[in-house]
């Protein structure tokens, strides 16, 4: 049965005698569907050939002798036959050769302290990007999990370090990804970290790297980290601090409960882990970043800017990178010492540094120094507002702190000042006496009750007396 459109085109073609322009026009329609209609030809459009058709043989050969090729790799392959189609029909057609099969592997057991599987997460909180990292004794299956700022060397090598203190021992061996902490390159061969070699020499573990695409061997480290992820989506945290205070308890619980594999509580099972014991020595978990202070004296770091003394400006530096603190030396000497910063574009400056400079242009000494002291710490600023409010000249405060700075470290200045605040003494005699050194008074002499004994004489014996002793 025709339908409607053909039933009226004929009509006005055969019975009105209405040409093809006017029929298309009523009808709104295009005058090339309206001749197809009246010579009698179908509406469909007759099948394209596919452009990939002449060489579908060819691409089931290559998956069978492939399975895991990929369809750019198919399109390289065809553009060499003369294929004249693009990317997308490639990939359009190859999507049912590219499913991948569900795989079938066996069930991995392991021995006590045999192993532990090791892995970053990534998480994405409301107030910033945390990472995750997680370590699970394959046998008791007992989890530590700990939140960084960052997942550079320094943090990796810290929580591995907090992960053996707490279950005071270290598996023999330790199983990951392909993570840049651990495996530089794989081909032609596998390139270890050498600062990750040297702190498994010096815990004594074995690596084992895990076979790319195969997430099975770390399954067990997988799954919790599914967990984990599942516990923060309906746990709000408002920085690092709260998420890891939250995933401590969380773990702790985790590890109280009966395992759905074992059957028992992983704090019950880690009792049997026959694991290494820890070295005397820690290790000190650092990265070290090769770099060049700046002529104005600055070190830059991950966006950041730490003050060096002025006299080195210009000089190459090593960074050493700790989880908390950053050490800059130059020629193997330690000159400067930061807390470290997360934030990005900031200066960190140590006014202690720029005692020379000052030296040098004394005609605005006194403005810079307060400064300088103003900008180091929250605390020293408080000091001087009060100070100010308490009626003393705030510049003449500033300067005669700043030799105290001087003549001691920061961290020991600070602390005095913060026991002036606390105190609200907001007095610079006050932080003198708490920064003064105590005199060292010398040792009183002990007389004998017999004054004679101090005039003792004695016959020195020659050395030809020893030599017969011989």
């Amino acid at each position: 049965m025709e339908s409607t459109i053909t039933q009226q085109i004929r009509q006005l073609y055969e019975v009105e005698r209405l040409s093809h322009r006017q029929i298309a026009q009523k009808l709104m329609i295009s005058r090339k569907k309206v001749r197809r209609i009246i010579r009698g030809q179908s509406l469909k459009k007759p099948p394209r050939k596919l452009l990939i058709q002449p060489y579908e043989r060819l691409i089931r050969e290559w998956y069978q002798e492939n399975p895991f090729l990929k369809a750019i790799q198919i399109h390289d392959r065809l553009k060499s036959y003369g294929f004249p189609g693009g990317y997308d029909t490639v990939k359009l057609y190859t999507r049912s050769f590219r499913k991948r099969k569900s795989g079938q592997f066996h069930e991995l057991e392991f021995l006590p302290g045999e192993e532990a599987q090791v892995d970053w997460m990534e998480y994405r909180f409301p107030f910033g990007t945390l990472y995750g990292f997680v370590l699970i004794l394959a046998y008791s299956r007992y989890l530590f999990a700990q939140f960084y700022p960052r997942h550079s060397l320094e943090f990796f090598l810290d929580g591995h370090i907090s992960a053996f203190q707490e279950i005071k021992g270290i598996a023999h061996r330790h199983r990951y990804d392909n993570l840049k902490s651990v495996i530089l390159k794989r081909t032609p061969e596998i390139t270890f970290n050498p600062q990750f070699l040297d702190f498994a020499r010096h815990y004594a573990f074995s690596i084992h790297p895990c076979t790319p695409g195969r997430a099975n061997e770390k399954g067990r480290v997988e799954r919790v980290i599914r967990d984990i992820k599942d516990f923060l989506n309906i746990t709000p945290c408002r920085d690092i601090y709260e998420a890891n205070r939250k995933i401590y308890l969380w773990r702790g619980e985790k590890n109280q409960r009966i395992h759905r594999s074992t059957g028992l509580k992983p704090i019950d099972l880690l009792k049997n882990e026959k694991l290494k014991t820890l070295p005397r020595i820690p290790y000190q978990p650092y990265r070290v970043v090769l770099s060049q202070i700046s002529k104005t004296g600055w070190a830059e770091f991950d966006t950041n800017r730490y003050s060096t003394p002025s006299s080195l400006s210009g000089q190459p530096c090593e960074i050493f990178a700790y989880p908390d603190r950053l050490e800059i030396s130059v020629h193997r000497k330690k000159i400067a010492a930061h807390a470290r910063s997360f934030e990005r574009h900031q200066k960190i400056e140590n006014p202690a540094h720029r005692e020379k400079l000052l030296n040098r242009t004394p005609h605005f000494k006194a403005q810079r120094i307060f400064q300088l002291l103003n900008q180091m710490d929250p605390c020293v600023t408080h000091f001087l507002r009060e100070a100010q409010e308490d009626g003393q000249d705030l510049l003449t405060v500033a300067s005669d702190l700043f030799p105290l700075l001087v003549q001691n470290s920061k961290a020991r200045f600070l602390s005095a000042i913060r026991e002036a605040n606390h105190l609200k003494t907001f007095k610079l005699k006050y932080v003198q006496s708490l920064l003064q050194s105590p005199r060292c008074q010398p040792d009183p002499l002990i007389q004998p009750q017999d004054s004679k004994l101090l005039t003792i004489t004695y016959t020195r014996r020659s050395l030809h007396d020893y030599d017969q002793l011989v």
